[in-house]
């Protein structure tokens, strides 16, 4: 039998390595909630480091190059743009007389802008001279397209093509006019750059992320988030950390490039059916200190994410 005091010795080292094993939990208190219209975007401005409500006044799709502060628009047959001019938003139509754009995207210095569509087209104008810089086909319907930060990259998420197997994730460098790589099989409904270019997250509609890295050969990493659908996707300031939004409207935080889980935004409102799209656009600020997600029925959330930074 053992002697009490070598009972004693025995719990308090089984509590000394329970307490040192024990981690801190990070806490990301909501800092901002209130509602808009369905369908309203926001984006975020380095200028004064605010969240900016987007109306998205009926567009199929919107894009923002938020240092310039120029807003692209497409509807059924045309393509506008906003940029301010003093205190008043001068508004032009860049594209008429086009089929419908249902996935649009600017450069960081809004000079270009990309619009796709469900025919598998994707076309790149210059939105001074309004002339047409570059025509692609693609083998499905485009469901979203990205520009890295230095405008030298094109990322084309497709939905899964019909019929022959194809890949739903293209990568294009605009310069040399040419496909770089192609590779993914699941739908691609979202697409995020790491600030510095090097990593492209790609989110599937099966709940998994493809990484890969842009000038790098090698395969992406595929890794498993959730079994629910991602809509939406940013990455860190850093590039340490992704927010991925999904179907069953929970916004869950990882580690890059592990894709260690670190923290679940659980929904206030279960998901509506009449919104498929339940988490329209999740973004950190400049600094990665706040997230923000637009819910497609208007509720808009900011969390305070600081605590990454520690």
């Amino acid at each position: 039998m053992r002697s009490p005091r070598a009972v004693l010795l025995c719990l308090l080292s089984v509590l000394a390595v329970s307490s040192c094993s024990r981690t801190p939990k990070l806490a990301f208190p909501v800092t901002q909630k209130y509602t808009t219209k369905a369908g309203d975007l926001f984006y975020f401005r380095p200028r004064d480091g605010q969240f900016v409500l987007l109306e998205r006044r009926k567009a199929l799709a919107v894009a923002v190059a938020p240092e310039p502060d120029i807003e692209a628009y497409s509807y059924d047959d045309q393509i506008t743009v906003s940029n301010p001019q003093g205190n008043m938003l001068q508004g032009m139509t860049v594209i008429e007389k086009i089929g419908a754009q249902q996935a649009l995207a600017i450069t960081p210095d809004g000079r270009t802008v990309a619009g796709g569509d469900a025919n598998g087209a994707v076309t790149l104008w210059d939105i001074a001279t309004r002339n047409l810089t570059l025509h692609l086909d693609l083998p499905g319907p485009i469901l979203c397209l990205a520009f890295s930060r230095d405008g030298n990259w094109l990322a084309i998420g497709l939905a899964k093509p019909a019929g022959e197997p194809a890949d739903t994730v293209w990568l294009y460098e605009i310069h040399s006019n040419g496909p770089h790589r192609s590779f993914g099989r699941a739908a691609v409904p979202a697409l995020a750059w790491s600030p510095d270019g090097r990593w492209l997250a790609a989110g599937l509609d099966d709940g998994s992320l493809l990484l890969s890295e842009a000038g790098a050969g090698s395969e992406p990493k595929r890794i498993v988030l959730s079994t629910s659908p991602i809509t939406a996707l940013d990455i860190y300031p850093s590039g340490l950390f992704l927010a991925s939004a999904h179907a069953d409207k929970r916004v869950l935080l990882s580690r890059l490039p592990t894709g260690e889980h670190v923290y679940t935004f659980e929904p206030a409102l279960p998901p509506n059916p009449l919104f498929p799209r339940v988490i329209e656009r999740v973004a950190f600020d400049g600094n990665g200190t706040h997230l923000a997600a637009a819910f497609a029925e208007g509720d808009f959330r900011i969390w305070d994410t600081s605590s990454l930074g520690q």
